[in-house]
């Protein structure tokens, strides 16, 4: 046993002199190809300006010149064959609904004079989170056009419904099933910009960094990572190693994760008496693998608390702030407001029914690859975390009299 497992460590320590050697060959060809250079690292690419970009092309009278061909490959991608009867479109960022809401792309196709079809995209290639019964107040604005067909589009990175929080479950399989709504994800813009004949050399060029930035940026399919599986496709031993590895990457996970709850805890009772008085500890919740995993420090069996949490599964798209469910204690919620509004620190926070204040995770902390776990062993991630957790902290600590004014129901 003791053989094989120092078989694998030498094998992982070849992998990862593989990487370094990789990186080095691109360092060197760097000069001639630039393969790192993206134009779209100078672009608007959050959530408006990628609606933007995608509402271009799909615009036939756009500045591009191919006319109709990438909404005509787009509605042939999405098998929408009769809305290709049109002799107009009309496309619009941030359409105003009746209920203040805002359909990201709207498009409207018109066939002599009268709207036959409309096909509306919501955009959340940035992570963002569902609104409350954001998709329901599209559907029921959709509904509102009277003797037009729709189309819904939900349109994250990766192929995951809407939440219940935005639509309910059947209803949102009853939209799909009647073809009045659509699941996309960046792979299948991918596909779609593949399979569109675009003519002019500046646009072609174009919808190479589009479909680049995509890849990488937003999926995560950077070159080394392609380089690393070709790699080991054609190399047998350093292959099994590596799967051995895979097949122990749950133990592996929950190994780190119990870790970095310690040094957060350590860090805790280190600084907050008070909260740890209270009954305060640090503790993860969910499965690692999954949608909503968090790192959180509360009571354990209240419904409010500082965290961590994931939107998507495997570690990514992380956000933070001060939970609290509204609908099982709302004059907790109020206060809570109320407390962090006067310490002025609400303000770069968004807020949902379920949390009083979040915000997404800076930079790499956003997704947790290797890049960031590799950091929990010597403590430099827990760090991090905690120095985003402390103001929360200390306003809660200062306000904790009041807090207990209130006489929290456990649940």
């Amino acid at each position: 046993m003791a053989s094989n497992i120092n078989q694998f460590v030498d094998s992982l320590i070849s992998i990862n002199q593989v990487i370094e050697n990789f990186r080095l060959q691109r360092e060197k060809t760097e000069l001639y190809d630039s393969n790192r250079f993206n134009p779209f690292q100078f672009m608007r690419t959050d959530e408006m300006g990628l609606s933007k970009i995608l509402a271009f092309l799909l615009d036939p009278k756009e500045a591009h010149g191919q006319g109709d061909l990438f909404l005509n490959s787009f509605l042939k991608y999405i098998e929408k064959h009769n809305f290709l009867a049109y002799d107009n479109i009309q496309v619009c960022v941030e359409k105003t609904t009746s209920k203040n809401r805002r359909h990201d792309i709207f498009i409207e196709g018109f066939l002599n004079n009268k709207r036959r079809w409309i096909v509306s995209i919501e955009n959340k290639l940035r992570f963002a989170s569902d609104q409350e019964e954001q998709l329901k107040d599209y559907r029921d604005d959709l509904e509102g056009y009277r003797e037009v067909e729709y189309c819904l589009i939900y349109l994250p990175v990766f192929k995951e419904p809407p939440s219940e929080n935005s639509i309910r479950k059947n209803e949102w399989e009853d939209l799909i099933s009647a073809k009045k709504a659509i699941l996309l994800s960046a792979k299948d813009l991918l596909d779609w910009l593949d399979n569109t004949l675009i003519i002019a050399p500046a646009v072609k060029q174009f919808i190479q960094d589009l479909k680049k930035f995509l890849s990488e940026e937003l999926m995560g399919n950077t070159e080394t990572n392609n380089e690393l599986v070709n790699y080991l496709m054609k190399n047998n031993d350093v292959l099994y190693s590596a799967l051995n590895v895979i097949a122990s990457r749950e133990q592996l996970y929950e190994k780190l994760m119990t870790m970095l709850v310690e040094q957060l805890q350590t860090r805790f009772e280190s600084n907050y008496n008070k909260l740890k008085d209270y009954g305060w500890k640090c503790n993860s919740n969910g499965d690692i693998d999954a949608k909503y995993f968090g790192i959180f420090i509360d009571q354990g069996d209240t419904s409010w608390g500082v965290g961590i949490e994931f939107d998507t599964a495997d570690l990514r798209d992380g956000y933070y702030g001060v939970y609290c469910h509204k609908d099982e204690n709302e004059e907790l919620y109020d206060l809570i407001w109320n407390i962090f509004d006067k310490a002025k620190l609400r303000t770069r926070f968004k807020y949902t029914r379920f949390w009083v204040m979040w915000r997404w995770l800076d930079g790499q902390l956003i997704n947790w690859d290797s890049e960031i776990l590799k950091k929990i062993p010597n403590g430099e991630l827990a760090e991090q975390i905690f120095e985003l957790w402390k103001p929360l902290l200390d306003t809660i600590t200062d306000n904790l009299d009041k807090i207990k004014k209130l006489n929290i129901k456990k649940f």
